[in-house]
């Protein structure tokens, strides 16, 4: 009698990059709206605090809603996420706080978000065209160029064509959102430099957002895999997802583990070094469902 043996599925060595998860600026927002919860406040968040499914459905389960524009808040607590608000929108904040009371602001915006409103107000006022590179619908932008007077273009780091928006003219001010790769921003301060005299850059680009990169690159070089966790709307998350590509061709972006379904499970059985990074709205928790499903699959 012949017996036939099948040989056990190796488990795979699954690795999460050393710094990955919340940044600091989206905790805080987040610890800052529970803690107002928690001491029975009402709490509204003005635009929502991460581009993550999990915590927002978490925050919800909280009774902490959400408001789009400062005209919706009745009163209660006000949270301004990480990313801020446009200029009109704090003011209007501001000025029912101080004014009737009626309202509580908490100002939970992001400390280099800040740094970049200031610089896109300080380059106006000194007479210099503002360009910002980012993604023109992005609430962070959105808030940056509120500042930035007039004349300011928004040109999209992805799309070359939207530089020519770039006037021929004196002088120049360059800023990037936080989360650009930092080659775009030098790229794009190049190309300035040839429309202009007097070129002023600010380095906005988030050192956190560098450092996640860095991070997750070099895991993606030791991994025959990569699996990217995050929002799929969220733009951090996205520019990660390029990065760890151009590194690891097989690299994958999902929201979360749930996407990782039964039809992974061939996928991952070929892989026996897998990395897990995320963007800056990821909670570590998240990563590690990840790992588990990654675990769990490749077993089955």
């Amino acid at each position: 009698m012949e017996f036939v043996t099948t040989a056990a599925p190796i488990r795979p060595d699954v690795r999460i990059a050393e710094r990955a998860g919340f940044c600091y600026g989206v905790r805080l927002a987040i610890d800052k709206a529970k803690h107002a919860r928690d001491e029975g406040k009402p709490v509204t968040t003005l635009g929502q605090l991460v581009h993550n499914p999990g915590i927002k459905a978490d925050l919800a389960e909280r009774g902490i809603a959400t408001a789009d524009l400062a005209d919706q808040m009745e009163g209660g607590t006000v949270v301004v996420r990480a990313h801020g608000v446009p200029r009109t929108e704090m003011d209007k904040l501001r000025a029912r706080a101080s004014g009737t009371g009626e309202l509580e602001v908490i100002d939970a915006t992001c400390t280099w978000v800040l740094q970049s409103q200031k610089a896109a107000r300080e380059l106006d006022e000194a007479g210099y065209t503002v360009c910002i590179i980012g993604h023109e619908d992005h609430p962070e932008v959105k808030g940056v160029r509120s500042y930035a007077g007039e004349k300011h273009v928004v040109v999209d780091d992805m799309d070359r064509s939207t530089w020519e928006r770039v006037p021929r003219t004196k002088k120049l001010g360059v800023l990037s959102q936080s989360t650009i790769l930092p080659h775009k921003l030098e790229e794009f301060a190049a190309f300035c430099l040839r429309r202009c005299h007097d070129l002023r850059v600010v380095n906005t680009v988030c050192p956190v957002t560098l450092t996640r990169q860095d991070d997750s690159v070099r895991l993606a070089a030791e991994v025959d895999a990569m699996v990217v966790v995050g929002g799929k709307n969220s733009s951090n998350t996205k520019e990660l997802a390029v990065k760890c590509r151009d590194v690891c061709p097989d690299t994958v972006h999902v929201a979360d583990a749930d996407e990782l379904a039964a039809e992974w499970g061939a996928w991952l059985r070929d892989k026996p070094r897998i990395g897990i990074t995320g963007g800056t709205s990821t909670p570590e928790v998240d990563l590690e469902e990840v790992r588990d499903r990654i675990y769990a699959l490749a077993a089955a």
